[in-house]
Formats: C-alpha cells, sequence, structure tokens
C-alpha cells in the first residue's frame, strides 16, 4: 500500500501546482544515477519508484538511508529529505534537580 500526502507549500520548484506534489518516507533500496531511476520501500513495505532528475539531489544519499522524498505527479524526485533518528538521544541527568518551570504562589485548585 502507498500513501502519500500532497503538500501545502508556497515556493514550488519546476512550478508543480501544490495538489500535484507527494511527499513520501521510506528506505531508499536502489539509486541509479545513470538512469536516473530509484527505488524506495516506505514503511509498509510498499514499493515507491521515482525518477532522478537531478542527480545532485542525491549526491550526501546512500542506499540504505531513511529519507522522505517530495515527488511530483509523473514521479520524479524534486527534493530529498533526511529523515533519520539521531544516534545520540539527550536524556536527563538523574542525579541533577530538575527545577519547577513556574513557581506558583498558591495551590492549584481543581
Amino acid at each position: 500500500m502507498l500513501t502519500t500526502i500532497p503538500m501545502e507549500t508556497g515556493a514550488l520548484a519546476g512550478g508543480a501546482k501544490e495538489s500535484e506534489l507527494h511527499l513520501v518516507s521510506g528506505i531508499l533500496l536502489k539509486l541509479d544515477l545513470k538512469n536516473n531511476r530509484g527505488l524506495l520501500t516506505t514503511d509498509l513495505g510498499g514499493p515507491v519508484y521515482f525518477e532522478v532528475p537531478k542527480a545532485y539531489l542525491f549526491e550526501n544519499v546512500t542506499v540504505g538511508a531513511r529519507i522522505s522524498l517530495r515527488l511530483d505527479e509523473e514521479g520524479r524526485a524534486l527534493k530529498v529529505m533526511d529523515t533519520s533518528i539521531p544516534d545520540v538521544i539527550l536524556m536527563p541527568d538523574p542525579q541533577r534537580e530538575v527545577q519547577p518551570a513556574i513557581t506558583l504562589k498558591e495551590p492549584m485548585n481543581r
């Protein structure tokens, strides 16, 4: 099953209309810049084939990366966005005392 979400942005590349753009996210399985084609698989396992009109969009993208693509109505990639999860997630120090954001003068009544 392929899920696409129409984009609602102001300035769009190539003069495409807002209703003609789709956003898909998943894992990049194949990228063939010689033939200007690629394959992405969504989290539900659905394949999304797309065209690569501008190879420079994929300069810093590797196969196996989690990305989001903005596609036009004809399946051409207009924008590539990295959606990887950060390697380090900062956790609060359990030895540090947490200060309240505000100090109440009186207790709150419900």
